[in-house]
């Protein structure tokens, strides 16, 4: 049942990003994106710091049916305090092209508008210093989504060696968090073809 819930997630990826990129199927080969995967796919986020309220939820409107909603309880000028992270068990050379693809969707806080602030989406080593290979920031909004970040990799990361990360700890908000996949296409692939 995972297995079959794996692939149907990546098809809606491949999906995704072809819809992006009408090209990527032509540059990546056999165009089995599986193939490209670095980390293990789901939603089996490690949610940690202080300020934070994490839940399970089942959702059948997200990819695979399960999520995490994590509740922010308090912005800090240190977005890093509270974050998601999962283990990649790939490894990244410096100038490969990287995809990380994520469902998300924000919930309403007091009121306000359904957004929410996730400073960076990090492809990062495990270890200190936690230097990061490609880092962007994104805007979340109240509905499922899949948020993909593009970018070529600046460092080396070794196998089992690093993680994709978010820090979720810039505002007082409420983020769910559904599957991951972090996607390496090598250094041959035109970045461009992925929005980055």
């Amino acid at each position: 049942m995972k297995t079959k819930i794996l692939y149907i997630a990546l098809a809606v990826v491949a999906l995704a990003i072809g819809a992006a990129s009408p090209g990527l199927a032509r540059q990546s080969g056999d165009g089995d994106i599986m193939q490209k995967a670095i980390n293990k796919p789901s939603a089996n986020w490690t949610i940690y710091g202080p300020d934070q309220k994490t839940t399970a939820i089942k959702d059948k409107s997200v990819q695979g049916g399960g999520a995490l909603r994590v509740e922010v309880l308090a912005g800090s000028d240190k977005p890093w305090a509270v974050g998601a992270y999962q283990s990649i068990t790939g490894k990244v050379a410096k100038g490969d092209v990287l995809l990380v693809a994520f469902w998300a969707k924000a919930e309403s806080v007091d009121g306000g508008p359904a957004s929410a602030d996730i400073s960076a989406v990090r492809v990062q080593r495990a270890a200190d210093p936690y230097d990061a290979a490609i880092e962007r920031g994104v805007k979340v909004g109240p509905e499922w989504k899949m948020y993909t970040v593009p970018g070529r990799a600046t460092i080396d990361i070794p196998a089992g060696g690093g993680g994709v990360g978010l820090h979720l700890g810039s505002a007082r908000q409420t983020v769910l968090l559904g599957p991951v996949f972090v996607l390496d296409f090598g250094p041959d692939y035109d970045l461009s073809k992925l929005g980055g």
